[in-house]
């Protein structure tokens, strides 16, 4: 019996040694494979982080290129605007439309008035005004004084 599996041991020697090398081929083989699929994963993933990054700059730059066009309409508003306020300000722009809208003429020599002023005259003028506001304000007090007691007795 020893020598039989002597024999036998003898006989399967040399292809365990095969089956070995076939199992080592196999796993370098699925190594590699593995290797590769990861590698192939890192860069797809790099491509679709690229991909992202251009379509954010076509973004913006589409953003920007709506932005420059809504700007250079507004100018162009605004110097629309301006010419129209040029017009309007404009002094014979407003004597025409005093004189057709409103109906409006200069004065004749007959409808101006020339007044003198002395300055004795002016003098009295002020003096009268300063007597009246003192005459209205004690006026006043004397209302908001029946008005404050009228309130009072309501409540």
């Amino acid at each position: 019996m020893l020598v039989a599996k002597r024999e036998e041991n003898h006989y399967y020697k040399g292809s365990s040694k095969k089956r070995k090398k076939i199992k080592k081929n196999s796993k370098n083989k699925s190594n590699e494979k593995l290797k590769f699929l990861v590698s192939a994963t890192i860069i797809l993933l790099a491509c679709l982080f690229v991909l992202l990054r251009y379509t954010h700059i076509t973004k913006m730059r589409l953003e920007n290129s709506k932005l420059e066009s809504q700007k250079i309409e507004l100018e162009k508003e605004k110097q629309d605007l301006m010419a129209e306020l040029d017009r309007v300000k404009s002094a014979a722009k407003i004597e025409e439309d005093a004189k057709i809208k409103l109906g409006m003429d200069y004065p004749s020599e007959e409808q101006i008035v020339y007044i003198s002023i002395d300055d004795k005259a002016n003098d009295e003028d002020k003096e009268d005004k300063l007597v009246g506001e003192s005459k209205s304000k004690e006026d006043f007090f004397i209302v908001s004084y029946f008005k404050n007691m009228m309130n009072m007795i309501l409540k």
